[in-house]
């Protein structure tokens, strides 16, 4: 900001130093220099785009009319002084009414949608204060483009009257809201006052004086000021907006990973409900293998509810011989060949997290490892952790890519798949306090383990499962 309001002053300043090197046209009438005209019309564009900036912001007429406050005073001034430039003095009576009612019309235009800002104060920000200490620059400029006589007619003093008006009470009707900061009101009132007391100064003749020459330069100071306060908006708007599109992006990965994540398993969820619906068809089925499967196929359609809806199940004691033998039946419906072991454990988690797990894990060594043979071993770690372990006999992962094989969407360099699900599979069980891991596996294939906190038992409960003994089952 400091640079940019260095440099602008002295730009300012060096053009209105040379203000009053008037030329003369061909009928003898004198010419304002265009440099500062110039000037005039930078800031009255700058007052618009202001405007424009911040109508899109805004809704409603009434709101349109005060953010337009700004672009109305360097119009209401651009006006008068083409006319003026147009009929030089001495002017006719038709001429001076004219410029009255050009002022006139302008103070009406200003002032009259200001009087409404008590029910829409906030509709004042940066914007609008900008268009206004723009469009006050702009009139400072543009009004002493014209030449007055050395006796002003009273039409001629009260059309400066009425501009004059016109500044001042723009400035106290949005001063008057106590919605700005300090430092930028006492920019607006100092604006004001320059730009006022400068035509004044013009107004009395007295060019080429010290009064003069600190107006020049008041006026050099307000327009550099001014086009520092628009700098630092602009840069703020843009890093909001950067800061506003960085969010959304976030939120629009976080939506697409999501769905991506729950596609995921739909389609792997999809896939044993059909085989298994297959299946319950055959007419040669025993019954107590088709009243399980009937057990498995509803628990699994109710996950896949959840799933779609969004639902999240809470943590329950989990009997890993009832789970894991449902799940992996609908492994076995799939055509897999899984053997499973367990010494009866009970563990403390989600079982839509569990299923998801050990599908992703038979989903992988049959799509990525190339083998439909799992063995899933339940083992009690210690009092606290009861580890799963799920072994397939395919073709391993490579060295390489071992460490990166729980990250969102990495995948080896022959897969097809979309590196998804391991990283669900991870996240998940750390939902639950347990952890997903990849363990050193001695010969082919691959051995992942879940380890999940073990559900809190009583003496009486440990001696039961003591006696129960361990148990094997293969399918």
């Amino acid at each position: 900001m400091g640079i940019t309001g260095v440099v602008s002053f002295l730009v300012l300043f060096y053009v209105g130093s040379g203000q009053h090197v008037w030329q003369l046209r061909s009928d003898g009438a004198a010419l304002p220099p265009l440099a500062d005209g110039l000037v005039g019309g930078a800031f009255a564009a700058g007052a618009a785009c202001a405007a424009i900036a911040t109508w899109r912001k805004h809704a409603g007429p009434m709101k349109a009319w005060v953010i337009a406050a700004g672009a109305l005073v360097a119009g209401q001034s651009l006006l008068v002084t083409v006319i003026a430039l147009e009929d030089v003095p001495p002017r006719g009576s038709l001429s001076l009414a004219l410029l009255l009612g050009v002022a006139v019309a302008g103070l009406v235009a200003v002032v009259g949608p200001l009087l409404g800002l008590v029910r829409i104060a906030q509709v004042v920000d940066d914007g609008v204060v900008i268009g206004l200490g723009m469009g006050l620059v702009a009139a400072g400029h543009l009004l002493l483009q014209f030449p007055l006589s050395p006796t002003p007619a009273v039409l001629m003093q009260v059309t400066i009257g009425v501009l004059v008006t016109t500044h001042v009470a723009a400035a106290a009707l949005v001063l008057g809201q106590h919605s700005l900061p300090v430092t930028t009101g006492a920019l607006v009132g100092a604006t004001v006052l320059v730009v006022d007391a400068g035509q004044l100064v013009h107004a009395l003749g007295l060019m080429d004086t010290g009064w003069d020459a600190a107006m020049s330069v008041g006026r050099a100071a307000a327009g550099a000021a001014w086009l520092a306060f628009a700098w630092v908006s602009l840069r703020r708007g843009l890093d909001e907006d950067r800061r506003r599109l960085n969010t959304f992006e976030h939120v629009l990965v976080a939506t697409t990973r999501e769905q991506r994540e729950r596609l995921h398993e739909l389609r792997s969820t999809v896939a044993g409900l059909v085989n298994g619906s297959e299946l319950l068809d055959r007419t040669d089925m025993p019954a107590d293998l088709r009243d399980r499967l009937w057990c498995s196929v509803r628990r699994e359609l109710d996950r896949m509810d959840r799933l779609l809806s969004g639902k999240v199940d809470d943590a329950t004691d989990i009997d890993l011989d009832e789970a894991l033998g449902m799940i992996l039946d609908l492994q076995r419906l799939k055509g897999r060949q899984v053997e499973f072991r367990s010494h009866g454990d009970v563990v403390r988690a989600r079982f839509d997290a569990l299923a998801e797990v050990v599908n992703i894990l038979m989903d992988n060594a049959v799509n990525h490892g190339g083998t439909d043979k799992s063995v899933v071993e339940v083992v009690r770690r210690d009092d606290e952790t009861v580890d799963i372990t799920v072994t397939d006999f395919g073709r391993g992962i490579p060295e390489e890519q071992k460490a990166k094989i729980f990250d969102w969407g990495k995948r080896g360099t022959d897969s097809t798949g979309e590196g998804i699900g391991l990283n669900v599979a991870q996240r998940l069980m750390t939902e639950d306090g347990g952890s997903l891991r990849l363990a050193d596996s001695k010969g082919a294939g691959s051995c992942f383990v879940i380890s999940l906190p073990a559900a809190r038992r009583s003496p009486e409960n440990d001696l039961t499962m003591e006696d129960s003994g361990a148990w094997q089952r293969s399918g």
